[in-house]
């Protein structure tokens, strides 16, 4: 009897479907030396936006892409700016357009004359973007986070532009902007509230403002998302127990190796993601009675930690960005395993360590302590700092047979 063999068949693969949306929009032919280059103004859900706009990034592989490499923090920010009440996006995203992939049907007034306004239809594929986002990559990619409601943004789209007319725009745009100044706001402005200006720009997770009045104290003590939140030991807080200048020390660490970690312009929500991280595994050291929330213990901590951090990333086959608050506290964690918290309880030997000498004996302790947690060994073998007969009695840390340290 003849064998029947038996066939699948395969199915068809799927084409890429077009997609097109169609926007109401006014063109502007800015220059008569460039007839060819033309602008319009419309706006456009951030969801279609994340859609037909690539965001073409830089990297290892693609080291003369346009955009920079992605600020994870900056997406969370805006995320979380659009999650509070009445907050707008009033900036235009930069795109430029491929021009095969875009046309523009004009008005004609009565007269039969042009109106520069009329509609622009975007087609693309997923696979074919119509366009590149020059600016405002994180704006879209956080509004389009924001589930409560897909956000429309304002968008100027360039058509008839080049890779090099596009590379120039971003770079306009990013040279040439600068902060403004508080006195601007006011001359401008002249009846807004200003205290009620600055508590909706702290609420927002914005510090975009006059640096007298949100300094890094004020993120810390009134941050939404600050560990530190109303510990800040000074007038206003009368159960503060954190020095103010014990955190600007730990701050200027971490500015001090913005570089090397790749979190430059970042350093506030850097030092802000460290501790947070510390808090949560460390909950029960949050109070004035340990020597983890003292000045010395801010700046070592956090300079150990920036230092591991930048080991890791140094020699990681892999991309490590610590602009994403994920990626921070799992690096973070993962030193804390090789610090035992019981050292910041215990009674300590030596006082006076807030010195240069104090911060390099704390310093050798921290990546002695390492040593001896990797190596199976008693925590507390060898640290200069620690009272050694309080590790396994009872005593209080603020002892009375504590030396200083000689500077």
């Amino acid at each position: 009897m003849a064998t029947i063999k038996k066939t699948t068949k395969k199915a068809p693969a799927k084409k890429s479907v077009i997609k097109t949306e169609s926007y109401l929009a006014l063109e502007n032919v800015q220059r008569s030396d460039t007839k060819d280059l033309r602008f319009f103004l419309f706006h456009a859900s951030a969801s279609e936006i994340f859609q037909w706009g690539l965001i073409d990034r830089t990297s290892p592989e693609k080291p003369k892409a346009i955009q920079r490499r992605l600020n994870k923090t900056k997406v969370l920010r805006i995320k979380e700016f659009l999650e509070q009440p009445g907050n707008t996006i009033a900036t235009s995203v930069i795109v430029v357009f491929n021009d095969n992939q875009v046309s523009f049907v004009e008005e004609e007034l009565p007269d039969g004359g042009c109106s520069g306004f009329g509609t622009l239809s975007v087609s693309w594929k997923p696979s074919s973007p119509a366009g590149i986002i020059v600016d405002g990559q994180h704006r879209v990619i956080g509004a389009n986070s924001f589930q409560q409601e897909d956000i429309h943004l304002n968008v100027i789209g360039i058509l008839g532009a080049d890779d090099d007319e596009g590379a120039f725009q971003f770079l306009v745009i990013n040279n040439n902007s600068s902060k403004v100044n508080p006195s601007q706001v006011k001359a401008l402005f002249t009846s807004y509230k200003e205290e009620d200006l600055v508590s909706r720009m702290l609420a927002s997770g914005s510090t975009n403002i006059d640096s007298e009045k949100i300094t890094a104290l004020r993120v810390f003590d009134e941050g939404p998302d600050s560990p530190f939140n109303g510990q800040l030991k000074w007038q206003k807080n009368a159960v503060g127990f954190i020095a103010p200048n014990a955190l600007e020390a730990g701050l200027g660490e971490v500015q001090n190796r913005s570089a090397l970690l790749a979190v430059t312009d970042s350093e506030l929500d850097t030092f802000l993601g460290i501790w947070a991280a510390i808090r949560a595994e460390w909950a029960a050291l949050w109070h004035a009675e340990t020597h983890l929330l003292e000045k010395a213990c801010f700046q070592v901590v956090t300079a150990y930690i920036c230092d591991s951090l930048e080991q890791f990333r140094t020699f990681s086959d892999e991309s490590v960005d610590y602009t994403d608050p994920d990626v921070l506290a799992k690096g973070v964690k993962r030193i804390l395993k090789r610090i035992e918290p019981n050292f910041f309880e215990v009674q300590w030997a030596r006082t006076g360590l807030d010195t240069r000498t104090g911060q390099e004996l704390l310093m050798m302790d921290l990546k002695t302590m390492a040593s001896n947690i990797k190596g199976s060994r008693p925590w507390h073998k060898g640290l200069e700092t620690v009272n050694v007969g309080a590790v396994s009695g009872d005593q209080i840390k603020k002892g009375d047979r504590a030396k200083k340290v000689k500077s």
